[in-house]
């Protein structure tokens, strides 16, 4: 009995303990997304790195160079590496926090690239963590700290607050946020500003962006210039927390074409994305993001022998229609297009999109309004008709024949001026009444030249010429009503 007691309670115990450690929380650093390499103090070869992987003391990790590497520790901080940097952690242990006491906290070495660390909002005191580099050290405290490193030099913007430690043993505390430049053995400079998060121009809530349905849709990015910035960065992603990014870029100029998500997957709603933009210091200070602000990417399909002119109208064939692609959810209103001398400012009545779009007979071209009432963002379409014309002329007025020839000039033109009549195909027939006639023609430009041979004519009395578009349509005709010579004579 008493033996099978001591064992009971030795399995009691084991079992308790086993439990205990089970509970016991990983001390390191969990990747919760992105990808990169990670390897073991003294190993040779790097392994690629997997979500709930620990990082623990003396093992170095290195964020992919497409795609950031974010990580979270267990007192609620969070550590992103952007692409291409590297870090080693180190073990974590008594950190001096805002309060002039010491808090347990987390710390690694930035070799080279950059890294963001963002504090849990919790009173002060609470969290520090602490960021190496070869230029010094930085605890941050609360709020948010972005480092970048290159070589000898260490810049960093500190939102709130932290310790700056040079490499010489210098530092001082910030409270309120600042821009620093730390180098090798010289004292940190706490006078850089941190630029500030650029503000959007245009639509006040969004961006609505109407592009062909066979190319990659580019919407135009633009955001006001922030003062001794030297480049910006964008990010677009499929939600608004910017979780899921398809496309990084950077740009020194205060616009963006946004053209990769042709390539990335559907979007969650209809052809929306979210995009934010921040700006770099001349010294690698990095400036906050500015707030995400929407896209809405709506495709249009061109009907058959439609074409986009030069500046920018849909030219579309008599009867033709475009299609819309993630339209659910428009409005559109329509402004017909007038030959007045004037122009007139109209109202315009929305009401939902109801299919693909046209444009009324009697309407030779017509602007199309879109807006997303969920964004409050507008665009517009202008279509018009494909009008290719062809004026034919034929003399003598009273030919005779097998006496006179006749002159045929034909001359292609297109009222709205946006068609190449000299590229355009076209075929002339020409005929004595339903008998093909041979002629040669001439082509130069967008005339045509040609003299009909006279020839017996019988009971045929018409000359006809038909001029047809390459599509078989056709776009114009002339026609001469001849008289025999003799006939003419006696007249």
């Amino acid at each position: 009995m008493r033996t099978g007691f001591l064992v009971a309670l030795l399995f009691a115990a084991s079992s308790a303990g086993a439990a205990q450690a089970a509970a016991a929380p990983v001390d390191g650093a969990a990747i919760v997304r992105g990808a990169g390499r990670l390897k073991l103090d003294g190993a040779r070869d790097w392994r690629e790195t997997s979500t709930a992987d620990i990082m623990t003391a003396g093992i170095s990790v290195q964020a992919a160079p497409d795609q950031p590497l974010e990580m979270t520790l267990p007192d609620g901080v969070t550590v992103t590496l952007e692409p291409s940097a590297l870090i080693r952690w180190m073990p974590g242990g008594k950190l001096p926090s805002e309060t002039n006491r010491w808090t347990h906290g987390y710390h690694l070495v930035l070799e080279e690239g950059e890294l963001e660390v963002r504090m849990p909002p919790t009173p002060k005191g609470t969290h520090a963590f602490l960021v190496s580099t070869s230029a010094g050290t930085l605890t941050d405290w609360r709020g948010q700290l972005h480092v970048r490193v290159h070589g000898d030099s260490t810049a960093a913007a500190i939102y709130q607050g932290a310790l700056v430690v040079g490499s010489n043993g210098q530092g001082f505390p910030v409270y309120d946020g600042a821009g620093i430049l730390m180098r090798r053995g010289i004292n940190p400079d706490k006078s850089r500003s941190i630029p500030s998060a650029p503000q959007w121009n245009g639509a006040k809530n969004g961006e609505l962006c109407v592009s062909p349905g066979e190319l990659a849709p580019s919407a135009q990015l633009d955001w006001t210039a922030v003062p001794n910035a030297t480049e910006y960065r964008i990010e677009i992603a499929l939600d608004p927390t910017m979780v899921r990014v398809i496309q990084r870029a950077t740009t020194t100029a205060t616009h963006f074409a946004a053209a990769t998500p042709i390539n990335a997957p559907p979007a969650a709603v209809g052809g929306r994305y979210w995009v934010h933009v921040r700006a770099v210091g001349a010294v690698g200070i990095v400036g906050a993001w500015s707030p995400s602000r929407p896209i809405r990417i709506v495709r249009y399909m061109l009907p058959e022998n439609a074409f986009v002119a030069r500046d920018g109208v849909l030219v579309i064939p008599e009867g033709g229609a475009v299609a819309l692609t993630n339209a659910d959810g428009l409005e559109v209103a329509y402004e017909n297009v007038t030959s007045a001398a004037r122009s007139f400012a109209v109202p315009l009545y929305w009401s939902k999109l109801p299919g693909p779009i046209r444009l009324n007979e009697d309407t030779p071209m017509r602007v199309v309004h879109l807006r997303d009432p969920d964004i409050g963002a507008q665009a517009q379409l202008v279509l018009a008709r494909r009008q290719l014309l062809a004026d034919v002329e034929l003399g003598p007025p009273h030919a005779r024949w097998p006496a006179d020839p006749i002159d045929a000039r034909i001359e292609v033109r297109d009222p709205s001026g946006r068609i190449d009549v000299t590229r355009e195909p076209v075929t002339v027939e020409a005929m004595l009444d339903l008998t093909p006639l041979s002629v040669q023609w001439a082509h130069t430009g967008s005339s045509w030249r040609a003299r009909i041979a006279p020839r017996q004519i019988g009971d045929n009395r018409v000359v006809r010429v038909v001029v047809k578009d390459g599509q078989g349509s056709e776009i114009g005709r002339g026609f001469l009503e001849l008289a025999p010579e003799g006939e003419a004579e006696a007249r």
